[in-house]
């Protein structure tokens, strides 16, 4: 029998705003995501228990050859010989939102401060002991971060030395706007990689996308972290594109020549969840085509490409599908793919 399963539905949590915790972070399928596991918790009383009967839950449907319902569309699922049992969590998404650096303008933030500032704020480390305490966070496993600045939180070195004791390859996404040492570290030794997301090729493009003025601050860092980095893909510099804005072929070649300059190896091109939304099957030619032209020209450079997931959704169906561009799939990370074919 063969099952639709995912490192996540196996192994797999995320730390989400306002108290809540989540199998996942992937939003853009048809089933749209966010099986809750627990919310409104007390970080330094931390209910495991009620997180692994849910999870259990989710474990069974897919036992009985089902699909769970959040899950339907996914682009992550794949087919299993076995599934495998639940055992120790090892996938690990921290998306708290607790601050950020940058006000994009393709942030749902930004468009609600009031909501963003409403959320209650928590700390991540406190249930990484917990977790520890009682024996469910496994070694050798994967963490990332996204969701808010990670760079800007108190608590970022803590975190990231309990998850370096375990051996955890660690993703960490970012403006860019701060230097990370302790990043840089584990760029050194490998078992990092750092997605800086610059958006723009020119300095008013980036003030205006990212509505702070950051644009040398941010290509300075960028090759602080390609000389520390121990391959050549452990920094990926991202550019969503965001119709209206950026959306130009001369803005994606000033990009480009800036990454060249910088040393960049790797980039990762994503879409506007706010034009993915309402044209998730219907992609327009217009950005079909920048989305084909700048595969090209990156890829004559000898730089690795790849496609976040809302883009390659929209790649792969509606209008222009293509299986053509699964093979661009940007996983979370460069090596998350070890962790998604395997748990």
């Amino acid at each position: 029998m063969n099952y639709k399963s995912c490192g996540f539905i196996n192994h797999g949590m995320e730390f989400r705003p306002d108290k809540e915790i989540t199998v996942c972070s992937q939003v853009s399928h048809i089933g749209g995501g966010n099986i809750v596991l627990l919310k409104d918790f007390n970080p330094k009383a931390f209910d495991i228990e009620t997180l692994i009967k849910k999870k259990k839950e989710i474990a069974d449907c897919v036992k009985n050859g089902a699909i769970y319902p959040n899950c339907i569309g996914c682009t992550d699922l794949k087919d299993w010989n076995e599934l495998r049992e639940l055992s120790k969590i090892k996938l690990l998404m921290i998306q708290h939102w607790t601050k950020c650096n940058s006000n994009c303008i393709y942030c749902y933030t930004a468009k609600n401060k009031k909501y963003y500032n409403s959320l209650k704020p928590y700390e991540i480390s406190p249930i990484l002991k917990k977790m520890l305490e009682y024996n469910v966070l496994d070694k050798d496993g994967i963490a990332n971060f996204s969701g808010g600045e990670f760079t800007c939180l108190k608590e970022a070195n803590k975190i990231i030395d309990i998850l370096s004791k375990l051996n955890y390859f660690i993703i960490v996404n970012s403006s860019g706007v701060v230097y990370s040492k302790k990043l840089a570290e584990r760029l050194t030794k490998g078992n990092s990689c750092v997605v800086i997301s610059v958006d723009a090729g020119s300095e008013a493009t980036h003030k205006l996308v990212k509505q702070v003025k950051t644009y040398k601050r941010v290509w300075t860092n960028i090759q602080k972290y390609i000389k520390k980095q121990s391959k050549d893909d452990l920094v990926n510099v991202k550019y969503i594109i965001i119709p209206g804005y950026n959306d130009s072929e001369e803005e994606i070649d000033i990009f480009i020549e800036n990454c060249i300059n910088a040393g960049v190896k790797s980039i990762v091109l994503g879409i506007d969840a706010n034009y993915f939304e309402p044209n998730r099957e219907n992609i327009s030619d217009h950005i079909f085509k920048l989305f084909h032209s700048t595969r090209e020209k990156v890829e004559k450079l000898n730089i690795k490409f790849t496609i976040a997931n809302r883009a390659l959704t929209m790649l792969t169906i509606g209008k222009y599908a293509d299986p053509f561009w699964e093979k661009y799939r940007y996983d979370d990370g460069v090596y998350a793919d070890r962790y998604f074919n395997n748990l």
